[in-house]
């Protein structure tokens, strides 16, 4: 497999959204209480840009990214956060297109962004001209076929991925995995208990059983859910909560 995305950032990877052709990371860097957003081509593997922050705060954070849109939102900062703020930006430059007051995302669809007002009031905004869609029928299937699975240890599927696990790696697997084939590859996210923490590995192999890649991603306190996952043919994973790797399959 080819690597194609190596990247550390300086603070902590806590989100991110996905189109067929793009990738935005929310990075929080914690010392000084602010959040930046990065995005990567995941068709090149490059970064288009990085460290965007549309306002000095804490308080931004990801809704999604429709056509060449990225869209945030902006929370109060009070005990119970409330959506303030919204923000429309362009995701081939970075520019800031709109930013709505009391607004909230309800929906976007060819060129037309709905938002709901502090009253629930619903109102539909023309933004920019059409552009070339890259969600098609085909590109929808292909997503939704590249689920990954989570079975814990009560799942009928744990017993047969440990014995895999142990039969290549002579692991011991504990409390959950995540599985997907896709590729003619087999990519598990798998557990194992070492010194009063969780050593998560992802292992990657064909269907001979040769190993591609066994990486130690994450040492924890406790398990995890979507610890990776596929777009456009590029396994995408987030190693020790600050580098974003990601590998052509």
């Amino acid at each position: 497999m080819e690597i194609i995305i190596n990247h550390n950032f300086d603070g902590k990877i806590w989100n991110s959204t996905f189109s067929n052709e793009y990738c935005v990371l929310e990075i929080r860097d914690d010392l000084i209480r602010q959040v930046s957003f990065s995005c990567f081509n995941l068709l090149t593997g490059q970064i288009l840009w990085e460290n965007l922050k549309p306002e000095k705060s804490w308080w931004l954070s990801l809704v999604g990214i429709f056509d060449e849109y990225l869209f945030l939102h902006k929370y109060s900062s009070n005990q119970k956060p409330q959506i303030e703020n919204l923000f429309v930006i362009d995701i081939t430059t970075s520019e800031i297109i709109l930013k709505l007051e009391k607004a909230t995302f309800y929906n976007y669809q060819q060129n037309f962004l709905t938002i709901s007002d502090l009253n629930s009031n619903l109102k539909t905004i023309k933004i920019g001209s059409p552009r070339k869609s890259t969600d098609s029928v085909e590109n929808i299937i292909k997503v939704l076929s590249e689920k990954v699975s989570h079975y814990p240890e009560d799942s009928p599927h744990f017993p047969t991925i440990y014995k895999f696990l142990y039969r290549l790696l002579k692991v011991d697997a504990v409390k959950a995995v995540d599985y997907l084939e896709i590729s003619n590859k087999i990519i598990i996210s798998y557990y194992i208990y070492r010194d009063k923490s969780f050593l998560n590995y992802l292992l990657v192999t064909n269907q001979s059983r040769q190993i591609l890649l066994n990486d130690l991603i994450a040492e924890t306190e406790g398990i995890g859910i979507d610890t990776f996952t596929v777009k456009s043919d590029t396994l995408l994973y987030v190693k020790n909560q600050t580098q974003f790797v990601g590998y052509k399959l």
